[in-house]
Protein backbone atom coordinates (compact mmCIF):
# COMPACT_ATOMS: atom_id res chain seq x y z
CA UNK A 1 0.00 0.00 0.00
CA UNK A 2 1.18 3.54 -0.65
CA UNK A 3 2.25 5.63 2.32
CA UNK A 4 0.31 8.53 3.77
CA UNK A 5 2.93 10.94 2.38
CA UNK A 6 2.56 9.46 -1.10
CA UNK A 7 -1.21 9.77 -0.86
CA UNK A 8 -0.87 13.45 0.10
CA UNK A 9 1.45 14.02 -2.85
CA UNK A 10 -1.11 12.51 -5.24
CA UNK A 11 -3.87 14.78 -3.93
CA UNK A 12 -1.72 17.90 -3.76
CA UNK A 13 -0.38 17.34 -7.28
CA UNK A 14 -3.99 17.71 -8.46
CA UNK A 15 -3.96 21.30 -7.13
CA UNK A 16 -2.20 22.36 -10.34
CA UNK A 17 -5.57 22.09 -12.04
CA UNK A 18 -6.86 24.84 -9.71
CA UNK A 19 -10.56 25.71 -9.43
CA UNK A 20 -12.41 23.95 -12.22
CA UNK A 21 -16.16 24.06 -11.63
CA UNK A 22 -18.34 21.33 -13.09
CA UNK A 23 -19.74 17.91 -12.19
CA UNK A 24 -18.62 15.78 -15.14
CA UNK A 25 -15.34 14.66 -13.54
CA UNK A 26 -17.04 13.91 -10.21
CA UNK A 27 -19.79 11.89 -11.84
CA UNK A 28 -17.26 9.88 -13.86
CA UNK A 29 -15.05 9.20 -10.84
CA UNK A 30 -17.94 8.26 -8.55
CA UNK A 31 -19.45 5.95 -11.17
CA UNK A 32 -16.14 4.08 -11.25
CA UNK A 33 -16.38 3.76 -7.45
CA UNK A 34 -19.96 2.48 -7.48
CA UNK A 35 -21.52 5.84 -6.50
CA UNK A 36 -20.78 5.82 -2.74
CA UNK A 37 -22.50 9.22 -2.40
CA UNK A 38 -25.84 7.47 -2.88
CA UNK A 39 -25.29 5.42 0.27
CA UNK A 40 -25.04 8.25 2.80
CA UNK A 41 -27.85 10.14 4.62
CA UNK A 42 -26.72 13.74 4.22
CA UNK A 43 -27.45 17.37 4.95
CA UNK A 44 -25.99 19.68 2.29
CA UNK A 45 -24.85 23.19 3.24
CA UNK A 46 -24.01 26.17 1.00
CA UNK A 47 -23.74 29.91 1.59
CA UNK A 48 -21.29 32.79 1.57
CA UNK A 49 -20.80 32.85 5.34
CA UNK A 50 -21.99 30.70 8.22
CA UNK A 51 -22.13 27.26 6.63
CA UNK A 52 -19.17 25.98 8.66
CA UNK A 53 -20.68 27.25 11.91
CA UNK A 54 -24.13 25.87 11.07
CA UNK A 55 -22.55 22.52 10.28
CA UNK A 56 -20.70 22.58 13.61
CA UNK A 57 -23.92 23.24 15.55
CA UNK A 58 -25.61 20.35 13.76
CA UNK A 59 -22.70 18.01 14.42
CA UNK A 60 -22.57 18.91 18.10
CA UNK A 61 -26.33 18.49 18.60
CA UNK A 62 -26.48 15.14 16.79
CA UNK A 63 -23.56 13.83 18.84
CA UNK A 64 -25.20 15.00 22.07
CA UNK A 65 -28.26 13.01 21.00
CA UNK A 66 -26.12 9.89 20.60
CA UNK A 67 -25.78 9.80 16.82
CA UNK A 68 -22.61 9.16 14.80
CA UNK A 69 -21.84 12.15 12.56
CA UNK A 70 -19.68 12.38 9.46
CA UNK A 71 -18.48 15.83 8.35
CA UNK A 72 -16.82 17.15 5.21
CA UNK A 73 -15.58 20.73 5.55
CA UNK A 74 -13.07 23.09 4.01
CA UNK A 75 -10.42 24.31 4.02
CA UNK A 76 -8.12 21.93 5.86
CA UNK A 77 -6.74 23.32 9.13
CA UNK A 78 -3.65 21.29 10.03
CA UNK A 79 -3.40 18.48 7.47
CA UNK A 80 -5.07 17.63 4.20
CA UNK A 81 -7.28 14.83 5.54
CA UNK A 82 -8.73 16.78 8.47
CA UNK A 83 -11.55 17.85 6.13
CA UNK A 84 -13.06 14.37 6.57
CA UNK A 85 -14.16 13.39 10.09
CA UNK A 86 -16.48 11.07 12.00
CA UNK A 87 -17.54 12.40 15.40
CA UNK A 88 -14.77 14.98 15.19
CA UNK A 89 -12.00 12.43 14.52
CA UNK A 90 -10.29 12.84 11.16
CA UNK A 91 -10.01 9.94 8.76
CA UNK A 92 -6.95 7.88 9.87
CA UNK A 93 -3.86 8.29 7.70
CA UNK A 94 -3.89 4.62 6.73
CA UNK A 95 -7.55 4.76 5.61
CA UNK A 96 -6.83 7.90 3.62
CA UNK A 97 -3.83 6.29 1.92
CA UNK A 98 -5.83 3.13 1.17
CA UNK A 99 -8.64 5.11 -0.49
CA UNK A 100 -6.21 7.17 -2.58
CA UNK A 101 -4.44 3.99 -3.68
CA UNK A 102 -7.84 2.66 -4.80
CA UNK A 103 -8.33 5.91 -6.75
CA UNK A 104 -5.00 5.77 -8.62
CA UNK A 105 -6.11 3.71 -11.66
CA UNK A 106 -9.30 5.81 -11.88
CA UNK A 107 -7.27 9.05 -11.90
CA UNK A 108 -4.98 7.64 -14.58
CA UNK A 109 -7.96 6.51 -16.67
CA UNK A 110 -9.61 9.93 -16.38
CA UNK A 111 -6.40 11.70 -17.39
CA UNK A 112 -6.68 10.02 -20.79
CA UNK A 113 -10.24 11.26 -21.37
CA UNK A 114 -11.54 14.61 -22.59
CA UNK A 115 -12.70 15.62 -19.06
CA UNK A 116 -9.19 15.30 -17.65
CA UNK A 117 -7.91 14.46 -14.17
CA UNK A 118 -9.89 15.41 -11.05
CA UNK A 119 -8.89 18.48 -9.04
CA UNK A 120 -7.63 18.40 -5.44
CA UNK A 121 -11.05 19.35 -4.05
CA UNK A 122 -12.79 16.75 -6.20
CA UNK A 123 -10.43 14.04 -4.96
CA UNK A 124 -11.04 15.00 -1.33
CA UNK A 125 -14.82 15.08 -1.91
CA UNK A 126 -14.64 11.57 -3.35
CA UNK A 127 -12.48 10.43 -0.42
CA UNK A 128 -15.18 11.72 1.95
CA UNK A 129 -17.98 9.90 0.13
CA UNK A 130 -16.01 6.65 -0.02
CA UNK A 131 -15.05 6.83 3.66
CA UNK A 132 -18.58 7.62 4.85
CA UNK A 133 -20.03 4.83 2.70
CA UNK A 134 -17.82 2.32 4.57
CA UNK A 135 -18.10 3.86 8.06
CA UNK A 136 -21.89 4.31 7.79
CA UNK A 137 -22.45 7.25 10.19
CA UNK A 138 -26.06 8.01 11.14
CA UNK A 139 -25.91 11.41 9.43
CA UNK A 140 -23.36 13.14 7.19
CA UNK A 141 -22.93 16.91 6.95
CA UNK A 142 -21.49 18.07 3.62
CA UNK A 143 -20.23 21.64 3.12
CA UNK A 144 -19.82 23.02 -0.39
CA UNK A 145 -16.42 24.31 -1.36
CA UNK A 146 -17.41 27.10 -3.75
CA UNK A 147 -20.86 28.08 -4.98
CA UNK A 148 -23.27 25.18 -5.17
CA UNK A 149 -24.66 24.37 -8.60
CA UNK A 150 -21.32 23.23 -10.04
CA UNK A 151 -19.57 22.41 -6.77
CA UNK A 152 -18.13 18.90 -6.60
CA UNK A 153 -20.32 18.07 -3.58
CA UNK A 154 -23.49 18.70 -5.58
CA UNK A 155 -23.88 15.07 -6.64
CA UNK A 156 -25.85 14.04 -3.56
CA UNK A 157 -29.58 14.05 -2.88
CA UNK A 158 -29.68 15.12 0.77
CA UNK A 159 -32.36 14.85 3.41
CA UNK A 160 -32.25 18.64 3.86
CA UNK A 161 -30.50 21.49 2.05
CA UNK A 162 -29.30 24.58 3.95
CA UNK A 163 -28.32 27.88 2.31
CA UNK A 164 -27.02 30.12 5.07
CA UNK A 165 -26.84 33.49 3.29
CA UNK A 166 -25.68 35.22 0.12
CA UNK A 167 -22.88 37.77 0.03
CA UNK A 168 -20.13 39.27 -2.08
CA UNK A 169 -17.62 36.47 -2.51
CA UNK A 170 -16.02 34.66 -5.46
CA UNK A 171 -17.99 36.96 -7.76
CA UNK A 172 -15.41 36.39 -10.50
CA UNK A 173 -16.68 32.80 -10.65
CA UNK A 174 -20.24 32.93 -9.33
CA UNK A 175 -21.64 36.11 -10.88
CA UNK A 176 -21.52 39.89 -10.65
CA UNK A 177 -24.73 40.42 -8.68
CA UNK A 178 -26.32 39.04 -5.52
CA UNK A 179 -29.06 37.50 -7.68
CA UNK A 180 -26.50 35.66 -9.82
CA UNK A 181 -24.57 34.39 -6.79
CA UNK A 182 -27.87 33.30 -5.20
CA UNK A 183 -28.68 31.35 -8.35
CA UNK A 184 -25.43 29.41 -8.02
CA UNK A 185 -26.00 28.69 -4.32
CA UNK A 186 -29.62 27.68 -4.99
CA UNK A 187 -28.23 25.03 -7.31
CA UNK A 188 -28.00 22.64 -4.34
CA UNK A 189 -31.81 22.61 -3.99
CA UNK A 190 -33.12 19.18 -5.00
CA UNK A 191 -36.58 18.02 -5.98
CA UNK A 192 -38.90 17.50 -2.98
CA UNK A 193 -36.05 18.08 -0.50
CA UNK A 194 -36.74 20.70 2.25
CA UNK A 195 -34.65 23.89 2.06
CA UNK A 196 -33.59 26.04 5.02
CA UNK A 197 -32.65 29.60 4.03
CA UNK A 198 -30.91 32.30 6.03
CA UNK A 199 -30.86 34.74 3.09
CA UNK A 200 -31.65 38.37 3.92
CA UNK A 201 -31.70 40.34 0.66
CA UNK A 202 -35.02 40.40 -1.19
CA UNK A 203 -33.38 39.35 -4.46
CA UNK A 204 -31.70 36.30 -2.91
CA UNK A 205 -34.90 35.29 -1.08
CA UNK A 206 -36.77 35.61 -4.37
CA UNK A 207 -34.28 33.26 -6.06
CA UNK A 208 -34.74 30.68 -3.26
CA UNK A 209 -38.53 30.89 -3.55
CA UNK A 210 -38.55 30.42 -7.31
CA UNK A 211 -36.08 27.51 -7.30
CA UNK A 212 -37.93 25.79 -4.46
CA UNK A 213 -41.27 26.16 -6.23
CA UNK A 214 -39.76 24.84 -9.47
CA UNK A 215 -38.53 21.70 -7.70
CA UNK A 216 -41.52 21.25 -5.35
CA UNK A 217 -39.22 21.73 -2.35
CA UNK A 218 -40.60 23.17 0.89
CA UNK A 219 -38.75 26.40 1.70
CA UNK A 220 -38.26 27.49 5.32
CA UNK A 221 -37.11 31.11 5.31
CA UNK A 222 -35.53 32.71 8.41
CA UNK A 223 -37.73 35.57 9.56
CA UNK A 224 -40.83 34.21 7.80
CA UNK A 225 -41.20 30.51 8.53
CA UNK A 226 -39.00 30.37 11.63
CA UNK A 227 -37.48 32.99 13.89
CA UNK A 228 -34.37 33.86 15.88
CA UNK A 229 -35.06 36.39 18.63
CA UNK A 230 -31.86 37.92 20.03
CA UNK A 231 -31.56 38.73 23.71
CA UNK A 232 -27.93 39.72 24.20
CA UNK A 233 -25.95 36.61 25.04
CA UNK A 234 -28.96 34.31 24.61
CA UNK A 235 -31.66 33.85 21.98
CA UNK A 236 -35.00 32.20 21.40
CA UNK A 237 -35.91 29.91 18.50
CA UNK A 238 -39.44 29.60 17.12
CA UNK A 239 -40.14 27.16 14.33
CA UNK A 240 -41.51 23.76 13.39
CA UNK A 241 -44.01 23.91 16.25
CA UNK A 242 -41.25 24.45 18.85
CA UNK A 243 -40.33 27.44 20.98
CA UNK A 244 -36.98 27.26 22.80
CA UNK A 245 -35.96 30.19 25.03
CA UNK A 246 -32.70 31.24 26.66
CA UNK A 247 -30.54 29.26 24.23
CA UNK A 248 -26.82 29.96 24.28
CA UNK A 249 -24.17 29.19 21.68
CA UNK A 250 -20.54 28.23 22.17
CA UNK A 251 -19.52 30.80 19.55
CA UNK A 252 -19.82 34.55 19.97
CA UNK A 253 -22.03 36.95 18.01
CA UNK A 254 -25.65 37.49 17.02
CA UNK A 255 -24.85 36.03 13.60
CA UNK A 256 -23.94 32.79 15.37
CA UNK A 257 -27.37 32.71 16.96
CA UNK A 258 -28.87 32.92 13.47
CA UNK A 259 -26.57 30.12 12.25
CA UNK A 260 -27.74 28.03 15.21
CA UNK A 261 -31.37 28.74 14.29
CA UNK A 262 -30.76 27.37 10.78
CA UNK A 263 -29.41 24.19 12.36
CA UNK A 264 -32.44 23.91 14.64
CA UNK A 265 -34.87 24.36 11.75
CA UNK A 266 -33.06 21.67 9.78
CA UNK A 267 -33.50 19.27 12.69
CA UNK A 268 -37.25 19.95 12.65
CA UNK A 269 -37.26 18.59 9.08
CA UNK A 270 -35.80 15.22 10.13
CA UNK A 271 -38.62 13.29 11.83
CA UNK A 272 -36.66 10.02 11.89
CA UNK A 273 -34.11 11.47 14.32
CA UNK A 274 -34.94 11.81 18.00
CA UNK A 275 -33.37 15.02 19.35
CA UNK A 276 -34.22 16.12 22.88
CA UNK A 277 -34.26 19.73 24.08
CA UNK A 278 -31.39 18.86 26.40
CA UNK A 279 -29.30 17.64 23.43
CA UNK A 280 -30.09 20.88 21.61
CA UNK A 281 -29.06 23.08 24.54
CA UNK A 282 -25.89 21.13 25.31
CA UNK A 283 -24.99 20.78 21.66
CA UNK A 284 -25.25 24.50 20.99
CA UNK A 285 -23.14 25.31 24.04
CA UNK A 286 -20.41 22.81 23.20
CA UNK A 287 -20.13 23.75 19.52
CA UNK A 288 -16.79 25.34 18.67
CA UNK A 289 -15.04 25.91 15.37
CA UNK A 290 -11.55 27.14 14.62
CA UNK A 291 -11.23 30.61 13.10
CA UNK A 292 -14.82 31.76 13.74
CA UNK A 293 -14.37 34.59 16.26
CA UNK A 294 -12.30 32.04 18.14
CA UNK A 295 -10.83 33.28 21.42
CA UNK A 296 -7.44 31.58 21.59
CA UNK A 297 -6.05 33.49 24.59
CA UNK A 298 -7.14 35.78 27.42
CA UNK A 299 -5.25 38.73 28.93
CA UNK A 300 -4.70 40.00 26.30
CA UNK A 301 -7.64 38.65 24.35
CA UNK A 302 -6.44 37.10 21.09
CA UNK A 303 -9.12 36.31 18.51
CA UNK A 304 -8.77 34.39 15.24
CA UNK A 305 -11.50 35.02 12.68
CA UNK A 306 -11.66 34.03 9.03
CA UNK A 307 -13.95 36.84 7.88
CA UNK A 308 -12.89 36.48 4.26
CA UNK A 309 -15.47 38.81 2.66
CA UNK A 310 -17.30 42.08 3.50
CA UNK A 311 -20.22 40.32 5.20
CA UNK A 312 -17.83 38.31 7.38
CA UNK A 313 -15.97 41.46 8.38
CA UNK A 314 -19.22 43.23 9.22
CA UNK A 315 -20.11 40.37 11.57
CA UNK A 316 -16.65 40.55 13.18
CA UNK A 317 -16.81 44.34 13.57
CA UNK A 318 -20.29 44.12 15.10
CA UNK A 319 -19.12 41.52 17.62
CA UNK A 320 -16.04 43.57 18.55
CA UNK A 321 -18.18 46.69 19.03
CA UNK A 322 -20.69 44.77 21.17
CA UNK A 323 -18.32 42.85 23.44
CA UNK A 324 -15.06 44.84 23.41
CA UNK A 325 -16.01 48.51 23.29
CA UNK A 326 -13.62 50.95 25.02
CA UNK A 327 -10.69 48.55 24.53
CA UNK A 328 -7.60 48.89 22.37
CA UNK A 329 -8.21 46.65 19.36
CA UNK A 330 -5.31 45.86 17.04
CA UNK A 331 -5.95 43.87 13.90
CA UNK A 332 -3.53 41.79 11.86
CA UNK A 333 -5.04 41.58 8.37
CA UNK A 334 -4.23 39.61 5.24
CA UNK A 335 -6.53 38.49 2.43
CA UNK A 336 -6.41 37.14 -1.09
CA UNK A 337 -5.95 39.66 -3.90
CA UNK A 338 -9.17 38.58 -5.66
CA UNK A 339 -11.27 39.73 -2.69
CA UNK A 340 -13.13 43.01 -2.14
CA UNK A 341 -10.37 44.35 0.12
CA UNK A 342 -11.94 47.78 0.56
CA UNK A 343 -15.27 46.19 1.48
CA UNK A 344 -13.48 44.04 4.04
CA UNK A 345 -11.47 46.87 5.62
CA UNK A 346 -14.26 49.44 5.85
CA UNK A 347 -16.20 47.70 8.68
CA UNK A 348 -12.98 47.47 10.73
CA UNK A 349 -11.99 51.14 10.60
CA UNK A 350 -14.58 52.18 13.19
CA UNK A 351 -13.57 49.56 15.77
CA UNK A 352 -9.80 49.21 15.30
CA UNK A 353 -7.15 51.17 17.16
CA UNK A 354 -4.61 49.98 14.60
CA UNK A 355 -4.72 47.75 11.50
CA UNK A 356 -1.53 46.01 10.41
CA UNK A 357 -1.51 44.92 6.76
CA UNK A 358 0.74 41.92 6.23
CA UNK A 359 1.50 39.00 3.92
CA UNK A 360 2.59 35.36 3.86
CA UNK A 361 4.04 33.00 1.22
CA UNK A 362 1.10 32.18 -1.09
CA UNK A 363 0.62 32.90 -4.77
CA UNK A 364 -2.85 34.47 -4.40
CA UNK A 365 -2.06 36.71 -1.45
CA UNK A 366 -2.63 40.47 -1.61
CA UNK A 367 0.29 42.92 -1.66
CA UNK A 368 -0.12 44.84 1.62
CA UNK A 369 1.71 47.88 0.26
CA UNK A 370 -0.70 48.12 -2.68
CA UNK A 371 -3.63 47.80 -0.28
CA UNK A 372 -2.21 50.55 1.92
CA UNK A 373 -1.80 52.89 -1.06
CA UNK A 374 -5.15 52.03 -2.64
CA UNK A 375 -7.31 52.01 0.50
CA UNK A 376 -5.57 54.38 2.95
CA UNK A 377 -6.87 54.29 6.50
CA UNK A 378 -5.53 56.62 9.18
CA UNK A 379 -4.84 53.76 11.59
CA UNK A 380 -3.28 51.29 9.14
CA UNK A 381 0.39 50.47 8.50
CA UNK A 382 2.33 47.81 6.60
CA UNK A 383 4.56 45.13 8.10
CA UNK A 384 5.13 42.67 5.25
CA UNK A 385 6.54 39.77 7.28
CA UNK A 386 3.61 38.27 9.21
CA UNK A 387 5.82 36.88 12.00
CA UNK A 388 7.30 40.33 12.58
CA UNK A 389 3.81 41.85 12.40
CA UNK A 390 2.50 39.38 14.98
CA UNK A 391 5.38 40.20 17.36
CA UNK A 392 4.76 43.92 16.85
CA UNK A 393 1.15 43.65 18.01
CA UNK A 394 2.14 41.35 20.88
CA UNK A 395 4.58 44.02 22.05
CA UNK A 396 1.88 46.69 21.95
CA UNK A 397 -0.72 44.59 23.78
CA UNK A 398 -1.76 45.18 27.40
CA UNK A 399 -3.71 42.71 29.57
CA UNK A 400 -7.03 44.33 28.57
CA UNK A 401 -6.13 44.73 24.88
CA UNK A 402 -7.76 42.82 22.02
CA UNK A 403 -5.59 41.35 19.27
CA UNK A 404 -7.46 40.07 16.20
CA UNK A 405 -5.93 37.95 13.44
CA UNK A 406 -8.25 38.00 10.44
CA UNK A 407 -8.73 37.83 6.69
CA UNK A 408 -8.03 34.69 4.71
CA UNK A 409 -8.55 31.28 6.31
CA UNK A 410 -5.31 30.23 4.59
CA UNK A 411 -3.55 33.10 6.37
CA UNK A 412 -4.95 32.07 9.75
CA UNK A 413 -3.78 28.49 9.21
CA UNK A 414 -0.32 29.78 8.27
CA UNK A 415 -0.14 31.87 11.46
CA UNK A 416 -1.15 28.85 13.53
CA UNK A 417 1.67 26.79 12.02
CA UNK A 418 4.16 29.61 12.57
CA UNK A 419 3.14 29.86 16.24
CA UNK A 420 3.49 26.10 16.69
CA UNK A 421 7.07 26.29 15.48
Amino acid sequence: MISYEEACDIVLSASKFGVCLGLERMEMMLAELGNPQQQIPAIHLAGTNGKGSTLTYLSSIFQEAGYTVGTFTSPAINKINDKVKVNGVEIPDENFASIIEHFKPIIEKMSRTSVGSPTEFELMTAVAFQYFATQKPDIVLIETGLGGRLDSTNVIKPLVSIITNIGHDHMDLLGNTIREVAGEKAGIIKESVPVISGCKQEESIDVMKKQSELLSSRLFQLGTDFYCEHNGGTFSFIGGGNHFVDLKTGMTGSHQQENASLALMAIQCLPNFSISESAIRQGLMKAKIANRIEIVQDNPTIIFDGGHNPEGMEALASTLATFYSNREIRILFCAMKDKDINGMLQPLKDVATEIILTSFPYDRVMDPQVVFETFPLSQSRVIVDCSEAYRYIEGKSKPDSVFVVTGSLYFLNHIRNVLKK
